[in-house]
């Protein structure tokens, strides 16, 4: 399979499963991805997803250009293009947040796939690339988009028009990955990372996670309305109520996301 999907306890594990590809992106791989989607909606069970790539070498190396972006300019030519890439790129695939766990080059729709994700961190020996331009097409599902809106323009500007990698510490230095982390740690730090959203409150976190994906695109007072909305709402729950009678018996909350 070159997708696999497994639930560990309340988080779904994606796997891209190429790893003699560099876990490039073919269309059977593009459509066992966008199908995991309805998977993680469906279970009430799962409450993380965490992204990462079989073997150490890549996370994702991008769409195989022999075979998936050729299919895209057909596409592109009878004008049936709706832009989705793997399911994630256009707009969140769930109300859940998505961890990437980078084990290693994240190039080209690699990248963007890593963009798409609420949270990323990686091995100290990933790399991170838009090289799309020498192959004459641009970075067109969220790279040139996302990348200027997570690290400052000019470096944006220079990895999108020059195809140039940069380094992890250099990721980490501009925010974009939040932590770097040993190959062999890098597992057991993103599961970790998922079960301390677990823990938390489900509406809290969705909430929240809501006004940063929308707060984005949004001016400060509309950003700002849209997150006290989401605490009156939060502040009306069942969940909120447990929250606090929890804190106060001095015991670990039961919540039910409601």
């Amino acid at each position: 399979m070159s997708i696999i999907f497994e639930k560990v306890g309340h988080v779904g594990l994606v796997t891209i499963n190429r790893p003699q590809a560099m876990n490039a992106i073919d269309l059977e791989s593009h459509l066992a991805f966008q199908q995991v989607w309805a998977k993680v909606n469906a279970d009430d069970q799962v409450h993380v997803v965490v992204i990462t790539g079989a073997g150490g070498k890549a996370f994702c190396s991008g769409a195989d250009i022999g075979t998936f972006l050729p299919y895209l300019r057909e596409r592109a030519q009878r004008e049936v293009d709706d832009g989705d890439f793997c399911g994630i790129n256009r707009k969140p695939p769930t109300t859940k947040p998505i961890i990437a766990a980078i084990n290693g080059l994240a190039y080209a729709g690699g990248l963007e796939i890593a963009l798409a994700c609420d949270i990323r961190i990686a091995v100290t020996h990933a790399r991170f690339a838009l090289p799309e331009p020498k192959w004459g097409v641009i970075a067109g599902a969220g790279g040139v988009t996302r990348l200027a809106r997570a690290v400052p323009v000019s470096l944006a500007t220079h990895m999108i028009v020059t195809g140039e990698p940069i380094s992890a510490d250099r990721a980490l230095m501009e925010g974009l990955v939040s932590e770097l982390v040993d190959p062999e740690q890098l597992m057991p730090r993103a599961m970790e990372i998922a079960e301390l959203i677990v823990r938390n409150g489900p509406l809290a976190v969705r909430a929240s996670l809501q006004v940063v994906r929308r707060g984005a695109d949004c001016g400060l007072d509309a950003a700002l309305e849209l997150e006290r909305t989401a605490f009156r709402r939060v502040l009306l729950s069942e969940d909120f109520k447990e929250g606090i009678a929890a804190f106060t018996e001095k015991r670990t909350p039961v919540y039910l996301g409601i």
